[in-house]
This record gives structure tokens, C-alpha cells and sequence, in this order.
């Protein structure tokens, strides 16, 4: 922006050097009817009353102030303290300002305030400030007031604002304006014609610096500067709060906070700013005025408002135009309007902070050529605010040329053009080689078929974003852009109608066109790049609009992104079945058109990465408009029409590129999308049990089309054909999310008491309607009862655990129909087919950590060492039980011949210890005996199996032998179970106490058996007994333990007592009745 600011800054120079060649030249002042000294001090040389500026306030002011009098101000600080100064009803007046002029940064300015309008580092704003200074104290300030042809030159005015309120009684007893809200005003003008500001600088007044009430004739401001005005609300209130706003891109800006409320004291709203005009009751004069202003600077005012008196009605204009305001109620005449290269920076207001127009135009419009607008804060309108009420046709033209306009608070809302009224005539608004770096806002209020609220015109120029957004939004406008670029910025518009030539969108954060109720023309070479919208269309958004291509035209579609619709979205409502767009080539056919659509790498992240929704199958085009297309048809595939003017490179899968809203559900096979609406195969669950569906929702022609699913069911008859009583879904409830791709839909069954098949149909949320039009996917289903374990819950008719299940903390899944149990807990069905539970089971029966299994199918899971049945106390088929541990094994019949070696052994050990003496009565070989007797229960839990090595296996072994076990894990035959190896294991120490008992009764028939014994065969005995005492213990308790297992509770069942080694036998019946006995 420096370029423009130096062209303005160069314009000063010329013009004010121009001006003050002649005003500083102090050799001839016989023009000045008076001269102005600052100290008192005159020139010698000239015979014209010279005085202080109090001295002609102060002293006999009407003997001064006379018509044809011009008051010439030496350079100097001339002091003004006669509170409101008056000077009416006269003509010709001029103050003019002798000597040089400084040249000021608006940076200088900026250090005086409390507050930064962020003036940004390559931006260099300069304005003049002349020599001749009048400056007030005692809220000093000037009132003129009816008096033809009045000029203020080559002079600064600073610190001045006079108290206004009860001094301004206008034409009417009543007053035009309540100055109450504005209390202060430096320089008031009432009633004058032919005003002419030049070269002037107002600056740091109290309230406002400026205030023209019905500036009438041919006025014109050039060259001057307004400054920092409204000192009062700079000094007591802080308007900037910086704070970061961050974009959908992840990028951010600082955003500035306003403040609406002004300053106060008491009752009094001390507001202001630099320059307001405010027109009243125009009609009483005889020609329209003219206000022109060139080569001006609007900066750094705060908070401007003012109150109207309308008729009966008071309308408050609240904090507005504090840079510029232009006001005029709506039964004023037009005003002509025309600003060039000015300048409008860093002003504070509610809206229209730089500049701000309200105006009813004359028949020469309002022309803003070479403005420059920026950092103006405000809630809307920060850069430019135009209200019109237009009274007449064809005299509302607003023209901006060659301009630059931003703002720096809420970049949304930076330009603002409104028709508040309902009207007859159409304003029409000119932009053309302009840049705007927020958004421009057409508003009309008339809403009605007919109306032609605002008419724009823009070419050539650039619209910008200084923030996440910017470009146009229209509403109830007609738009012509030609030659436009929008980079980082939209289009947006509501019942407006859009006409786009020769322009590129890009880089937008929302839909490059965001349209609703509009019509859209396209023609000549139109490009959508880069634009990304979060859900509809990164290119085009049409909300019930519609879109028009008209020969010849070119439209390219580049990389736009948006979650449906990569490139284009429609949506329609209701039956409309037109085209969503329409061809206009009189000398084209489809087959060869002057109309060509481009779409290249587009993409969608759901669906339609080139076109997403409206009727894309059949449609009806209008084919009784002229022009028309030639191959123009009443009705077809509109997709037919789209690819045959259309080209497509890299949009992604094909199924994707163009879809519709979703218009039903199809079932997917392994190879294929089956939208056929007939049952598929019969597939049975429990209730509660969940099944998949794979699906898809898809839209017109099958093209892929993402959004919620929700079923409905039918009960089926016996027959399985026939359908009987259907279920209504509730929009209302939890539905499920489909996808680009086929993804199961999750149906949940429940129980029906009077048939146990049903037909579930699924359809898409957004089509659903109570006659089922859309259902494509449909699955049989056949709802059995609950599974063993599981009883039906009455309320949820879905099935739950067993109470006996409950009692244990046990959780279940319907899904699978699986337990999940702790360690060391049994569950399984017993072998009269009950559920049954059991808190212990055996040691090492079951595994010892956490566990989930089918209870029905698979409860030997929960069983270690391929172990299984009741307690897991069996093996499984073809295993048999070892001795020396619980696991099950491969056995064969051949291991029975294991008994002769072990009988041999038997003789061998009792030989021993009757030929050694090897018997209790030996101290040491009893305590060993009573040390292995002791530790040879807990055995297993010193050396645990995992962990032992070859010491630790023969001292295992070694206690086994020495409480006459056989310490090696073993079989005797094939199938050997726990009954049997019970058994078995008290075989071998039996037999050597049987062996003993008898050479003890045979040695009182046989000397020999006698002499063996040597007397000892007691002592061999005892030690006998004293060996397999743990043995036999352990033998006789595990043939004599039971326990109870715990069953559902269910009518005539008791719990049941099995034999703790194989729970699968029951006690007091069948084997269990020997254990009994």
C-alpha cells in the first residue's frame, strides 16, 4: 500500500506548495481586511488592524466581523479563550493563515495517544501542517452559522471544543439536532454555502473536530488533515484489546476488540470524532449541494455519534463516522458527493468508523476515486459505510475508482452498502480498479419479487482478506463482476442474482461462491482454484440456486476440497426436478458445445469430489428460453449432459467424483453392491446379539453418498415371504454413519414372542419416509433363544446371565456367547445338562489366570492339561490320567507290563531294609522319613514346575520315593481316568506293607523266614508305615472329598454333590455310590 500512499502524499505537496506560495509571501498584504499576531507584535510596514485573536473575540467582535472580511494569521500559537466564538449571518468570510507549513507522520500522532492503531511498518502517511496555529483552552471553539461563502485556509485548529449544547436553535423552535450526545464540537457550521477548507489541519479536539450542518452550494475540501479528534474518549477510554483469531486453516491474525459503550460523565455521552455533515430539511433551498473532497486525511478519531430529530420521530445514529460521516435524514433533498485521494486511517466507531455516508443521492451519485481506507475499527462498516434512501430514480449512483479499502477490526465486515428502506428505484453501485481487503457487504431491504434493491458493477479489481474472509455478500443485489480476482476471499450472496466473467477465485477458506435463492451466470474464462470448504462445496455452494453457463465459456475447477462436493454442491429442496444448471449456446450442440467445464484434482472427503447433490438423473431443462441450447431436450440424465461438456483429471475414484443426496441403501457382497431389495440368505442370532450388515448408501445413478442409516422391521410369516406387522423408526434415535466405502451396519435383535423371523430393512436418514420407498437392502432374520447360560431380560427382551452368574461377579457377551471368569472359577454345564458354577476348582485342574470361553461350546477351554467335563476332573477322549500329576496324556495298554519292574522293586526294598536294618528304630532315618513326610504336601509349591532345575527335579523325585510314591509321571493303560489312578496310587505302598505282613505271619511256621526277619520285621513295618503315611493319607482324602456345585435357580433343581477329583461323578449314584460305601 505504499505505492498508493505516496501518490497522495506527492498531490499534497503540489497543492499546498501552490497555496501557500501566495499566502506566505508577507511583502503585499493589502487583501487581508485584518491581521492576526500570535505575541501582540505587528509589522511596521502595513497600516491594517493587527490584534490578538482575543482582542477581535473579545472586543467588539461585531465592529470586526463584518461581511467581505478576511483575518490573515501569522505563523505562531495564537491562543484562543472566548469559549464559543459566533460568527453568523455574513457573507464572505475568510480565514487564511500566513507563513510555511511542517510535514507530519501520522506515526508522530500515533505516540500521542493511548491506544496503536497498528500503523504497519511500509506504510508512510504524511499530512501538512501550516505554521499559523490557533489553539484553545477554556473548551474555546467557533460557531458559524448562516453565512455564504466561508474558507478556512492554510490554518491548524488544535485542542479546541467548545460546549455546543445550548447554543444551536435552527429555523425551528424545536432543534434539528440534540447535541447532548455530543456536547463538544471544535469548529460547529450551520447554514453555509460555498464552504472552502484548504490546506487546514484540525487536530486533537474535544468532541468533534468538525461539525457542518446543511453545508450547502458548491463546497469543497482540499488538502486538509483531521487528526486525532474526540480527545476526551482518547484520554478516558482504551478501545484496542489485541487478540489472536485463528483461521479453519490453522493460521491466525490479531483481530482488535471493540468497545460500543463511549465515555460518560454523569448523564452526558461525550462522544465525537473528525468530521461529521449533517443534512436537514433540503428541500427549503432552490439547488442541491455539492460537497467534493480531495487530497484529505481522516485519522485516528474515536467514537462518533449524533441524534436526529425526524418529523415526529428521533432516530439515534450511535457511534458512527468518526473518520468521515456524511448524515442526511430521509426526507432531505440529494446531496452530490464526490471524494479523490483520500485518505481514511485508523478511526474508531461502532460502524463506519473511516467513512460513513447516509445520504439520499443527487443526480450527480456519489464518486469515491483514489481512496484509501484502513485499520478503521468497527463492529460493521469499518472501512466504508453507505447507507442510501434514495427519494428519486435514476440519481443513485455510488462510484468507487482506483481505491483501496480494509479494515482493521472484524475483517468480515469492512465495506458495508445498504438499502434499509423498501424502494422503487435501484441503486447502482461502480467499483472498478480497486483493491478491498474485506469483505463488501450489498444489503437491500426490499425482499419483494419485483424489487431491484442494489445494482453493482465491479471490474478489475482485487479483493484481498486480511483476516480468515473477506470478497462480497450480496442480499437481494444484482451483481456484474468482470475482471475480478478474489484470493483468500468469497463470493456471497441471498436472493441476489450473480453474473461472472473473466475471473479467478482462489484460495478460499469457505465455498468461492456461497449462494442462496441466487441465480449464477457464468461466461468467458472463469477459474475456481485451490478453495477449501469445510462440509459444502469448495468452489460453488447452491442453496436453491441455480447456475447458468452461457457461450462461449471456459470454467476450470482446480484442487477445491470440501467434504461433499469437492468442486460443486447443490442442494434442493422440495420437488423441484429442474436442471441445477442451465446452457446458453444458440449455435452449440452437446456434441459441439461452445461451453466447456474443466475439473482437475478436485477431491471431497466424503463424497462428490466434482458434484455433490440435487437431481442428477432425471431432470427437466428450460427449454423454452431464448437464447436456448440447441440440443436442448425436455428432460434427460443431466450427468449425460455434464460429461459431455465437461473434462476430468485426478478427482479419485470414479464411483465418487459425482454422487447426489443419499437416496438409498444398498447390501455389499464380496465383488459388488447388490441394490436389489429382495431378502438374502436367513442368518439366525440370539436377541441382544448383534449381526453385520455390509452397506453403502449411495445416491442418484449409485454414485457413492456417506450418511446416517436407520432400519425398520417387519414380522415375517411362517411362509417367509409374506410380511405381516412393521415397526416405524424414531428419528429421534442413535443412528449409524456410512462412509465412501462398504462398512457394516451394526442391527441388534430383539425378542418377539409371536414370530421369530423378521425382515429388517435399513434406508438412509435424510430420504426416510413411512412408506419405505428407498428401502434397497433388506436381510432376513431369525431371532432363537437364548443360548445356555443366558436367560432373556423381560424388559430389554435381549438376553443377559444367568443369576447364578450374577452371584459370582461373572460377565457375559450375547455377541459371541461368552463367560469371562476369574482364576480358579469353574462354570460348564454338568451331565444332566445344568448350568453350574463352582468358586474352587481342583489344584491344578484349571488354568490359573483370567479366562473368556463360550459355556455351551467350548467350556474345556477353561481346563489345564487338556483336561475336561465336570471340575474339569476328566481327560479329554483318547487321554489318559497320569500318575505322579493332573495331566492327561497318550497312553497305551502296554504300560500295564510296568508292574512287574515295580514288584520287583518292591521285594528289593523290603530286603533292604531287613538285611540293613534300615528301619525307624535308626535315629537318623526316622527324622528323614518325618522331614519328607512334613514337606512332602507343599512340594510343588517349593519347587514349582516352571522353574526347576535338574538338583531340583531329583530332590523332588527323592521325597516322592521316600513316601513311597513313584515320583515319575506314568500310565497304566489307555484310558486310564482319576478313578482308576486313585486307586493305583495306593497299589505300591499296599503291596510292600501285604509283603511284609506276611513274612511276619509266615516266620511263626517257617525258621528261614524267621531267621530272615532277625526280629526286626516289626521295626521293617513301622518304617513301612511310617514311608507311605502321606501317601496313604493323601489317597484316603481324595477318595472321600465332595462338594456342591452351584446351579441356576431353577424350580425342583438342587445343587448337586459331586466327587471333588472328577466332579463328573455324582455322589451316591453309579461310581460315586463305591466312593460312598
Amino acid at each position: 500500500m505504499s505505492v498508493i500512499l505516496f501518490i497522495h502524499v506527492s498531490a499534497f505537496y503540489i497543492l499546498v506548495s501552490g497555496s501557500l506560495g501566495w499566502a506566505s509571501n508577507q511583502g503585499s498584504l493589502s487583501w487581508c481586511s485584518y491581521i492576526v499576531t500570535p505575541n501582540g507584535t505587528c509589522l511596521n510596514s502595513t497600516s491594517i488592524p493587527c490584534h490578538t485573536i482575543d482582542f477581535y473575540t473579545q472586543t467588539e467582535p461585531r465592529a470586526y466581523f463584518q461581511s467581505n472580511s478576511t483575518f490573515c494569521f501569522m505563523s505562531g500559537i495564537h491562543v484562543l479563550h472566548a469559549g464559543t466564538f459566533t460568527i453568523e449571518n455574513l457573507s464572505d468570510i475568510t480565514f487564511i493563515g500566513l507563513g510555511s507549513y511542517v510535514q507530519r507522520s501520522l506515526e508522530e500522532k500515533v505516540d500521542e495517544f493511548h491506544f496503536s492503531p497498528n500503523i504497519e511498518n511500509d506504510t508512510i502517511i504524511t499530512f501538512l501542517e501550516p505554521t499559523a496555529i490557533i489553539q484553545c483552552t477554556n473548551s474555546s471553539g467557533f460557531l458559524f452559522s448562516n453565512i455564504i461563502n466561508l474558507s478556512l485556509i492554510n490554518l491548524t485548529i488544535a485542542n479546541c471544543g467548545a460546549d455546543v449544547t445550548n447554543t444551536l436553535q435552527v429555523h425551528e423552535a424545536n432543534p434539528i439536532i440534540d447535541m447532548k450526545p455530543c456536547h463538544y464540537v471544535a469548529i460547529l457550521m450551520v447554514n453555509i454555502t460555498n464552504l472552502v477548507i484548504e490546506t487546514t489541519s484540525i487536530q486533537n479536539s474535544t468532541g468533534y473536530g468538525l461539525m457542518g450542518i446543511n453545508i450547502l452550494g458548491q463546497s469543497q475540501m482540499n488538502g486538509s488533515s483531521f487528526v486525532g479528534n474526540n480527545q476526551f474518549v482518547k484520554d478516558n477510554l482504551q478501545l484496542y484489546s489485541p487478540a489472536a483469531t485463528y483461521c479453519n486453516d490453522g493460521s491466525n491474525y490479531i483481530a482488535r476488540s471493540f468497545y460500543v459503550n463511549s465515555a460518560t460523565s454523569g448523564n452526558n455521552v461525550y462522544a465525537g470524532g473528525n468530521a461529521v455533515f449533517v443534512y436537514y430539511q433540503l428541500s427549503n433551498y432552490s439547488a442541491e449541494p455539492v460537497l467534493k473532497i480531495s487530497f484529505c486525511l481522516f485519522a485516528l478519531g474515536i467514537d462518533g455519534s449524533i441524534g436526529l430529530q425526524n418529523g415526529n420521530t428521533f432516530s439515534i445514529f450511535n457511534s458512527m463516522g468518526t473518520g468521515l460521516g456524511i448524515l442526511m435524514p430521509q426526507n432531505a433533498y440529494g446531496i452530490s458527493i464526490i471524494i479523490t485521494n483520500t485518505i481514511a486511517y485508523g478511526n474508531q466507531a461502532f460502524r463506519g468508523a473511516n467513512l460513513n455516508l447516509l445520504v439520499n443521492p443527487a443526480s450527480g451519485g456519489i464518486m469515491l476515486s483514489g481512496v484509501y481506507s484502513a485499520r478503521g475499527v468497527s463492529w460493521i462498516g469499518g472501512g466504508l459505510y453507505i447507507s442510501i434512501n434514495p427519494l428519486l430514480p435514476d440519481q443513485n449512483t455510488i462510484t468507487l475508482l482506483n481505491s483501496a479499502l480494509s479494515t482493521d477490526y472484524n475483517p468480515d465486515s469492512g465495506i458495508y452498502i445498504i438499502v434499509p428502506n423498501q424502494i422503487t428505484a435501484s441503486v447502482m453501485v461502480q467499483i472498478e480498479h480497486s483493491t478491498l481487503s474485506s469483505n463488501l457487504v450489498l444489503l437491500s431491504a426490499d425482499t419483494g419479487i419485483s424489487a431491484t434493491g442494489i445494482s453493482a458493477t465491479i471490474n478489475n479489481t482485487l479483493f484481498g482478506a486480511t483476516g480468515c474472509s473477506g470478497g462480497i455478500g450480496a442480499f437481494y443485489a444484482s451483481l456484474k463482476l468482470s475482471n475480478c480476482t478474489f484470493s483468500r476471499t468469497n463470493l456471497y450472496a441471498s436472493q441476489s442474482y450473480a453474473e461472472i466473467e473473466d475471473s479467478t477465485f482462489e484460495n478460499s477458506l469457505f465455498s468461492a461462491n456461497d449462494l442462496y435463492y441466487t441465480h449464477l451466470l457464468l461466461k468467458g474464462n472463469v477459474s475456481y482454484v485451490n478453495n477449501k470448504a469445510t462440509v459444502h462445496g469448495g468452489a460453488q455452494y447452491l442453496y436453491n440456486s441455480d447456475l447458468t453457463v452461457t457461450a462461449p465459456a471456459n470454467i476450470m475447477f482446480v484442487n477445491n476440497v470440501a467434504s461433499y462436493g469437492g468442486a460443486m454442491n447443490v442442494y434442493t429442496k422440495g420437488d423441484d426436478r429442474n436442471c441445477i444448471f442451465h446452457l446458453i449456446d444458440p449455435n452449440g450442440t452437446l456434441e459441439s458445445p461452445g461451453i466447456h467445464l474443466s475439473f482437475e484434482s478436485n477431491g471431497a472427503d466424503e463424497a462428490g469430489s466434482v458434484l455433490y447433490g440435487g437431481d442428477i438423473d432425471l431432470c427437466y431443462y428450460n427449454c423454452t428460453s431464448t437464447p436456448k441450447y440447441a440440443g436442448c431436450v425436455s428432460s434427460g440424465y443431466m450427468v449425460t449432459v455434464f460429461n459431455k461438456i465437461g473434462t476430468y483429471s485426478n478427482n479419485g475414484n470414479t464411483s465418487l467424483m459425482i454422487s447426489s443426496d443419499p437416496r438409498s441403501v444398498c447390501c455389499c457382497t464380496n465383488t459388488s453392491i447388490d441394490c436389489n431389495a429382495a431378502p438374502g440368505p436367513i442368518k439366525t442370532v440370539y436377541p441382544g446379539q448383534a449381526i453385520n450388515i455390509p452397506v453403502i448408501t449411495v445416491g442418484q445413478l449409485l454414485g457413492a453418498s456417506p450418511d446416517t442409516v436407520l432400519s425398520y422391521t417387519c414380522n415375517v410369516g411362517s411362509d417367509e415371504y409374506h410380511l405381516l406387522t412393521c415397526t416405524v423408526p424414531s428419528l429421534n434415535d442413535q443412528f449409524q454413519q456410512t462412509r465412501q466405502y462398504c462398512t457394516n451396519y451394526s442391527y441388534t435383535a430383539v425378542w418377539n414372542n409371536q414370530v421369530n423371523t423378521t425382515q429388517v430393512f435399513l434406508v438412509p436418514k435424510s430420504a426416510y419416509t413411512e412408506s419405505y420407498t428407498y428401502a434397497s437392502c433388506a436381510t432376513l432374520v431369525r431371532v432363537l433363544p437364548c443360548p445356555f447360560g443366558f436367560v432373556l431380560n423381560q424388559s430389554s427382551q435381549m438376553c443377559t446371565c444367568s443369576s447364578v452368574l450374577l452371584k459370582y461377579n461373572i460377565q457375559c457377551d450375547i455377541g459371541d456367547q461368552r463367560v469371562f471368569i476369574t482364576a480358579n472359577i469353574w462354570v460348564g454345564n454338568t451331565s444332566n445338562g445344568i448350568l453350574a458354577v463352582h468358586k474352587h476348582c481342583p489344584y491344578d485342574y484349571c488354568i490359573a489366570t483370567d479366562i473368556s470361553f463360550a459355556v455351551l461350546d467350548d467350556q474345556d477351554a477353561q481346563c489345564a492339561h487338556d483336561r475336561s467335563g465336570v471340575l474339569c476332573g476328566r481327560c479329554k477322549p483318547h487321554l489318559s490320567a497320569m500318575l505322579g500329576s493332573a495331566q492327561c496324556k497318550l497312553c497305551n495298554d502296554n504300560y500295564v507290563w510296568l508292574l512287574i519292574p515295580i514288584s520287583i522293586m518292591g521285594v528289593v526294598m523290603v530286603a533292604f531294609l531287613f538285611l540293613l536294618n534300615c528301619t525307624v528304630s535308626v535315629g537318623t532315618l526316622n527324622g528323614l522319613i518325618l522331614y519328607t513326610n512334613i514337606i512332602r504336601p507343599g512340594v510343588v509349591n517349593l519347587l514349582p514346575t516352571t522353574s526347576q532345575n535338574g538338583i531340583e527335579k531329583f530332590l523332588i523325585v527323592f521325597v516322592d520315593w521316600m513316601n513311597l510314591d513313584l515320583g515319575i509321571e506314568t500310565c497304566f493303560y489307555d484310558g486310564m481316568d482319576t478313578y482308576a489312578k486313585t486307586w493305583l496310587e495306593l497299589l505300591f505302598p499296599v503291596y510292600l506293607l501285604a509283603m511284609v505282613a506276611a513274612i511276619i505271619i509266615g516266620s511263626r511256621w517257617s525258621s528261614k523266614l524267621a531267621w530272615i526277619s532277625k526280629r526286626n520285621a516289626v521295626a521293617v513295618l513301622a518304617t513301612l508305615v511310617l514311608l507311605s503315611y502321606t501317601t496313604l493319607l493323601r489317597s484316603v482324602l481324595t477318595i472321600f472329598s465332595y462338594t456342591h456345585l452351584d446351579v441356576a435357580i431353577e424350580p425342583n433343581i438342587h445343587n448337586p454333590t459331586v466327587w471333588l477329583a472328577d466332579g463328573n461323578i455324582l455322589i451316591g449314584t453309579g461310581t460315586g455310590l463305591g466312593y460312598t460305601l
